[in-house]
């Protein structure tokens, strides 16, 4: 008869003495949270919508013949508000509560425990010096001229993510937040020329004298001009997907950010493939 438990004293038999001392310097945990319930809903909200989006857009824009026009607007419009809410709701809350790594100094007040979080997470999501390390050792990596950086930074001794996105999605996010705001402006002015929020703040009045003020420079009408910013965005997210998809699809040893990002969310601290452990020290007297 099959035991499932013999599995997993086989797994566990793979330990290296380092891992074991890891897990049991971790408190005896192996698999860690990388990404919480809501950090995969609101990349799921994101990916879902922001496709549906394309396809419905695209048929708007062509006349592709798969569904009707008003049916396609309508599809359209409920996840432009989905798309909305993931990217200036959702994603901005799980980046305000990210947990970072335990600090004594922070609970000894020697720091400030607001400012150290915030700087923190800023190295969690911004591009920076290290960042751009790991991009020069990835493309010498692609030529066959080195290893692929670990570009996962985890805290054994404190519990916490130092870092743990790619450095080209790190690099992307800047410009991915920029291209959200476009596009939602420019598809306010495309439905409805007199949007206002709340019936108090103009809003399609306002982007239209923005327009007013931008389009001649190109040599274009304010609607002309929308509609061409709104279909490069577009364009924009095909390509950022691309790329996305393609640091992970390039590499199997990363497929389990896919598991993690869309199923379970956990990281396990015994695969170490781009993953660097800090504070593994053991600990006095051990």
């Amino acid at each position: 008869m099959y035991d499932p438990g013999v599995k997993e004293m086989r797994r566990r038999q793979r330990l290296t003495p380092e891992d074991k001392r890891i897990i049991k310097l971790h408190g005896g945990e192996r698999h860690i949270e990388r990404y919480s319930f809501l950090e995969r809903l609101a990349h799921f909200a994101h990916l879902l919508s922001l496709f549906i989006l394309l396809f419905t857009g695209f048929k708007i824009y062509l006349g592709w013949d798969f569904m009707s026009y008003h049916l396609a607007l309508y599809i359209h419009m409920i996840f432009a508000i989905v798309f909305i809410l993931a990217n200036w709701l959702l994603i901005p809350y799980n980046i305000a509560t990210t947990e970072v790594p335990h600090c004594e100094k922070c609970k000894s007040g020697e720091h400030n425990e607001f400012v150290h979080s915030a700087m923190n997470i800023a190295g969690r999501y911004l591009l920076g010096p290290q960042d751009i390390k790991n991009m020069y050792h990835i493309m010498l990596n692609f030529i066959g001229k080195g290893d692929y950086p670990a570009f996962t930074v985890y805290d054994v001794k404190n519990k916490g993510y130092i870092g743990k996105l790619h450095p080209a999605t790190k690099f992307l996010l800047v410009f991915e937040g920029m291209a959200v705001a476009v596009i939602v402006f420019t598809g306010i002015v495309i439905y409805n020329l007199q949007w206002s929020l709340l019936g108090i703040i103009p809003v399609s009045q306002i982007l239209l004298a923005i327009g007013d003020i931008v389009a001649p420079l190109f040599n274009m009408g304010t609607i002309a001009f929308m509609r061409a910013l709104h279909l490069a965005m577009a364009y924009f997210f095909i390509i950022e997907v691309i790329v996305h998809v393609g640091i992970i699809e390039m590499d199997p040893k990363v497929w389990k950010y896919h598991k993690a990002i869309f199923i379970g969310g956990e990281e396990d601290l015994c695969d170490h493939n781009y993953i660097k452990l800090i504070n593994v020290e053991a600990e006095p007297g051990e």
